[in-house]
C-alpha cells in the first residue's frame, strides 16, 4: 500500500518514445477530502490550474460537495471549499458531481433524488435528476442550485465542456422517454436557464458516462455508448459545431451485443486536432480496452488497438500532452497468479508508439473503487485521483511525472 508523499521511480519501456524514455516518478498527494470522501474528478481551468471536486458525508443524512485547487509550484492541494451541501443526494460510484472553469467563473453539476410519488406507490418517480450552481468569484460564493435541464426531471450522468464566449455546453442522458430507453440530450448552460434542450441521438446506453473534448475550431467532441433496437451497444461520437450537433457517427464497432448497460463509459483526449478515444468492450465473450485515434479532429478514426493485459475492468480515461503525447489509464483486476489488480497507464506517442503498461497504483475493483481521473497539469506531469474503498473510503492523488 502507498503511503502519503511516497514516491518511486519505475523504467519506461523501451517502445515509448525518445523524448518520455527514462525513468519517471509517482508522488501521492495528501488529499484535500475528508473520511468517507468519493465520486472525484479533475478539470482543468483555462489558466492551467488544476482543481479536485468530489463528495462526502456532512452532517445528519446530507453530502457536501466540495472542491480544491492545485498549488503546482508548492506541489499541494489547497483547502477544501464548499459548493453545496444538502440531504436527499443521490451518491453513487458511477455518476458523480462534474466541475467545469472558466476563469473566474465556475459550474458545478450534482444529483438528487426525485421526491416520492403516489403514481409510483411512494417511491421516487423518476430516479433522480441533475442540479447545477454557478460561481463568478472563483468559488468563494455559490447561486441558487437549479436543475440542468428545465424539460425533463430524469437528467442522468452529465458532462460539460467549456466552450468559446464564456458559453457552457452540457451534455446527459435522458429518461424522459420512459420505456421507449434512454436518450441523449444537450443544452447551453446560462443564466436564466432559457436556452432550449436539443437531442442528440434518441437512443443510447443506459448508465455510461460521457466524454467532451474541445476542438480547435471552437467545438466539442462528444462520446458516448450508444444502443441499437438489436442491443449493440458500440462507441459513437457526436460533433459540436458552436451552435448545432452534426448527426452522431460510430467509432470502430465492436459489435457487443449485451441486453445490459456495462456502466463504463468512453473518454477523449485532444491536442491540435488529434484525439485519442479509449473505450472498454465486451464484444465476443471478450473484454477488452481499445484505443483508436483520429488526425482530423474526431472526423474518422483508425483501426482500434488493444491496450490491456487480459484482465480489464475498464473504468477508462485519457490525457493528451502538449507534444500530440496520448496519456491513457484503466483499472485492471487482479490475476489467478497473484498479480495484483491496479490503474494501470500506457502512453501513445505522436508517431503512433504504445508504451509498455506501467501500474500507477494498486487499487480494489469493486464499485467502490469508482473510476480513476486523470488530467495534464504541465510539462510532462499528470494529477490522478481515484476512491480507495474502505470504512470509511477516502479519495487519494497522486502526482505522476513522465520524464
Amino acid at each position: 500500500m502507498i503511503t502519503p508523499v511516497l514516491r518511486r521511480t519505475f523504467a519506461i519501456a523501451a517502445g515509448l518514445l525518445a523524448s518520455l524514455a527514462g525513468a519517471g516518478e509517482i508522488t501521492e498527494l495528501p488529499s484535500p477530502a475528508g473520511p468517507g470522501a468519493m465520486g472525484s474528478s479533475l478539470t482543468r481551468g483555462p489558466d492551467g490550474t488544476v482543481h479536485l471536486s468530489w463528495l462526502e458525508p456532512a452532517a445528519g443524512e446530507s453530502h457536501a460537495l466540495k472542491f480544491a485547487r492545485f498549488d503546482a509550484a508548492a506541489r499541494h492541494w489547497s483547502e477544501a471549499q464548499t459548493i453545496a451541501t444538502g440531504p436527499g443526494w443521490f451518491v453513487n460510484w458511477a455518476d458523480f458531481p462534474q466541475l467545469a472553469v472558466q476563469g473566474d467563473r465556475m459550474t458545478a453539476v450534482w444529483f438528487e433524488d426525485n421526491p416520492a410519488t403516489p403514481d409510483h406507490g411512494g417511491h421516487h418517480g423518476s430516479g433522480y435528476h441533475a442540479r447545477t450552481s454557478a460561481s463568478t468569484d472563483g468559488g468563494k460564493t455559490w447561486g441558487t442550485s437549479r436543475a440542468v435541464s428545465a424539460e425533463s426531471r430524469a437528467v442522468e450522468f452529465v458532462a460539460l465542456q467549456p466552450l468559446p464566449n464564456g458559453r457552457l455546453l452540457a451534455a446527459w442522458l435522458d429518461g424522459r422517454a420512459g420505456e421507449a430507453g434512454m436518450q441523449l440530450w444537450s443544452r447551453v448552460l446560462g443564466d436564466g436557464n432559457a436556452a432550449p434542450d436539443t437531442l442528440v441521438d434518441p437512443l443510447v446506453c443506459d448508465c455510461c458516462q460521457l466524454a467532451f473534448t474541445a476542438l480547435p475550431d471552437g467545438g466539442a467532441l462528444l462520446a458516448y455508448r450508444g444502443r441499437s433496437q438489436e442491443e449493440v451497444r458500440d462507441m459513437k461520437v457526436a460533433r459540436f459545431r458552436g451552435d448545432r450537433w452534426e448527426p452522431p457517427r460510430p467509432l470502430p464497432a465492436d459489435g457487443w451485443k449485451i441486453a445490459a448497460c456495462p456502466v463504463n463509459g468512453p473518454r477523449l483526449a485532444q491536442t491540435g486536432g488529434s484525439t485519442a478515444a479509449v473505450w472498454f468492450t465486451g464484444a465476443d465473450g471478450k473484454s477488452r480496452v481499445n484505443l483508436a485515434t483520429s488526425a482530423d479532429a474526431g472526423q474518422s478514426f483508425g483501426k482500434p488497438v488493444r491496450l490491456d493485459l487480459g484482465r480489464p475492468q475498464g473504468r477508462v480515461d485519457a490525457a493528451a500532452l502538449p507534444d500530440g503525447t496520448a496519456v491513457l489509464t484503466w483499472l485492471e483486476m487482479s490475476g489467478a497468479d497473484g498479480t495484483p489488480g491496479g490503474i494501470q497507464m500506457r502512453t501513445l506517442s505522436p508517431a503512433g508508439k504504445l508504451s509498455a503498461p506501467v501500474m500507477l497504483a494498486p487499487t480494489q475493483t469493486t464499485r467502490a473503487t469508482g473510476f480513476p481521473r486523470l488530467v495534464w497539469l504541465e510539462g510532462k506531469k499528470l494529477l490522478l485521483s481515484y476512491t480507495e474503498a474502505g470504512e470509511p473510503g477516502r479519495v487519494r492523488t497522486l502526482l505522476v511525472t513522465l520524464d
